[in-house]
């Protein structure tokens, strides 16, 4: 793999994680700042919220973000999958 094929792939990651963040509740939004927070990354305030840009980002803080965005997606996905379970459980009953 070269050079550039590691700032694309890199590029791509970001871009994704952009896009994750807007489907982050407000507690997840407040991790996020505790693990900017935490590694001394550059970000803004304002009473919009907090800025900050994603290029910018060392690599090991960045994939702490990573980290946490999977473990936030993996916790709705459980909680969607016991919540089908739940309806599917309670039609099973309704029809009995």
């Amino acid at each position: 793999m070269s050079h550039n094929d590691i700032d694309v792939e890199d590029y791509e990651q970001r871009k994704e994680f952009l896009e994750d963040l807007k489907i982050l509740n407000k507690v997840e939004k407040e991790e996020v700042y505790r693990i900017l927070k935490k590694n001394f990354a550059a970000f803004s305030e304002n009473s919009n919220g907090i800025f900050f840009d994603v290029s910018r980002l060392d690599k090991e803080t960045f994939i702490q973000l990573l980290s946490f965005i999977d473990f936030c997606k993996k916790n709705r996905e459980e909680f969607e999958s016991r919540e089908q379970e739940q309806i599917k459980a309670s039609e099973a009953l309704r029809q009995h």
